[in-house]
């Protein structure tokens, strides 16, 4: 269970790229636009992923000149990237299920009776 929180943030990045190359704003913007301003990713969350995922060889940084001569990475998926996105997308397809399954169902119904202290 402690692993379902923290594999989003890398989900989400591996997904947006799975679309293009794209610099780390980019990044960020295109989770939001997709959520519908559901899901955001900070600085402080996003740029330790990329680095990590990026570490892990799953992604790949390149520098090129950006607007007004400015810099940028670009990140895009490695093979082995993708290869984690399938996975860490059935993984948490599962997860999301039975999440569901969870919140959809009162107790009293998942354990076949009535809970404690309610009559």
């Amino acid at each position: 269970m402690d692993t379902l929180l923290p594999s989003i943030p890398a989900l989400l990045v591996l997904a947006v790229l799975e679309a293009g190359p794209a610099h780390g704003y980019q990044i960020a913007r295109r989770v939001e636009e997709a959520s519908e301003g559901l899901l955001g990713l900070k600085e402080g969350t996003l740029y330790p992923r990329l680095y990590q995922l990026e570490r892990e060889a799953l992604i790949q940084g390149t520098w090129h000149q950006g607007a007004a001569g400015r810099r940028v990475k670009l990140y895009a998926l490695t093979p082995e990237g993708t290869r984690a996105l399938a996975v860490q997308r059935a993984q948490w397809q599962a997860k999301a299920m039975a999440v569901n399954r969870v919140i959809s169902v009162p107790a009293v119904q998942r354990e076949g009776g009535l809970a404690l202290g309610h009559s």
